[in-house]
């Protein structure tokens, strides 16, 4: 595997890639895997969604369908 970084006008990373290929990538600099993994370690990680159940979701939506329709039949 190869890695290379990507850098703005002032020198700073901006990207990082990794390849499996031997060819130079075009307009990126080869470094070594370390810094390639430092950059990836240094990003703020995503939130992530609270799971959801689902199934759980579907039957209060029909119980609540059910309570509706013998109200209406009720009336």
């Amino acid at each position: 595997m190869k890695y290379w970084k990507r850098v703005d006008d002032d020198g700073k990373t901006i990207a990082v890639e990794s390849y499996s290929h031997d060819l130079d990538v075009v307009g990126a600099i080869e470094i070594m895997e370390a810094e390639f993994n430092n950059f990836l370690d240094s990003l703020a990680s995503v939130p992530q969604p609270p799971l959801r159940n689902v199934f759980e979701e579907l039957e209060e939506l029909k119980v609540r369908v059910v309570k509706l329709e013998s109200t209406a039949l009720t009336r």
